[in-house]
């Protein structure tokens, strides 16, 4: 891999750990400790400093549902749609519907309709 190409990952998925992390109002010391890494390792990690291992990286992706497709290209899966799913299946009929609303506005907001 091309150095511009590694450092272009390092930073994207960095990006994607801390924004994970932050949407789950975890530490990086909370996140370390699920990882099974030092903090400074998550540290780096967010930065785009280095790569955590895989084992590391799975535990991470599985504790901020998200798949490790999407950490590793920014691309949404089945498998991330899967898990908003599940969560909204927990939801109650009114709950239901304010996130159908808030969902429709927000696609609408996004794609300028």
């Amino acid at each position: 891999m091309k150095n511009i190409e590694r450092t272009k990952l390092l930073k994207d998925m960095g990006q994607r750990y801390y924004e994970a992390r932050k949407a789950k109002g975890l530490t990086q010391e909370a996140a370390a400790e699920i990882a099974d890494v030092t903090q400074q390792a998550i540290s780096d990690a967010e930065l785009g400093k280095s790569f955590l291992s895989p084992d590391s990286m799975l535990r991470l992706c599985m504790a901020y549902q998200m798949s490790c497709d999407y950490l590793l290209t920014g691309e949404i899966s089945d498998k991330d749609t899967l898990l908003i799913n599940n969560q909204i299946k927990q939801l109650d009929a009114e709950s239901f519907n304010h996130y159908k609303a808030i969902t429709e506005h927000f696609v609408a907001a996004v794609l300028g309709e």
